[in-house]
């Protein structure tokens, strides 16, 4: 009798530790998410920073000065790349409040995909007209900017490789549901085009 209350304690207490370390684990590993992404979100909005720093002065920071007459080509490429701007700003503060929403991290990678194509066609813009005979080098400055994101989006990937595994690992996939751990998404199309 007290050999099967000793071993039914006994078996108690293995299951309450290994709980309260499996748990520590997911928190753990949940952080470094987040942390993972306070760095990548440092670099991608110094993306924004410098796209919005090379706008046209009428189109920084939301202002335009649009006349009623209808706007040319390279205004609309601008108007353009303004606008996949804010767009990514408003998808990358939706990632910096919750960087383990999935469909956020989406959201961002599409976001980022549009900024990237509307700064390829205003440099092809710029290119073509002469408008900015400096186009090459800002170009080259934001294919700078891209590379540089590249191994934080590395490192933030493998951090929420690493805590999805740890929440889909039996048996502490019982705890991840209990506590509400869901999976995290992962950030991919950040990387210049080919």
């Amino acid at each position: 009798m007290w050999s099967s209350q000793l071993l039914f304690w006994l078996a108690a207490a293995v299951f309450f530790f290994w709980a309260v370390g499996a748990y520590n684990r997911l928190v753990r590993l949940r952080a470094a998410v987040r942390k993972a992404f306070a760095s990548l979100d440092e670099q991608l909005l110094r993306q924004v920073v410098w796209v919005q720093g090379c706008l046209p002065v009428s189109m920084r920071s939301g202002v335009t000065t649009v006349s009623g007459a209808l706007q040319d080509e390279t205004d609309a490429v601008w108007r353009r790349l303004s606008a996949a701007s804010e767009q990514f700003s408003v998808a990358l503060a939706q990632v910096r409040a919750h960087p383990i929403d999935g469909a956020a991290t989406a959201s961002l990678a599409m976001a980022h995909d549009t900024l990237t194509g509307a700064w390829a066609s205003a440099m092809r813009e710029a290119v073509a007209d002469d408008a900015d005979p400096s186009a090459d080098r800002l170009d080259t400055r934001w294919t700078t900017l891209l590379h540089q994101a590249l191994p934080l989006q590395d490192a933030f990937n493998a951090a929420v490789r690493a805590y999805n595994g740890a929440i889909n690992q039996f048996p502490a996939i019982f705890l991840a549901k209990i506590f509400g751990f869901r999976p995290a998404g992962l950030i991919d199309h950040l990387a210049p085009p080919a």
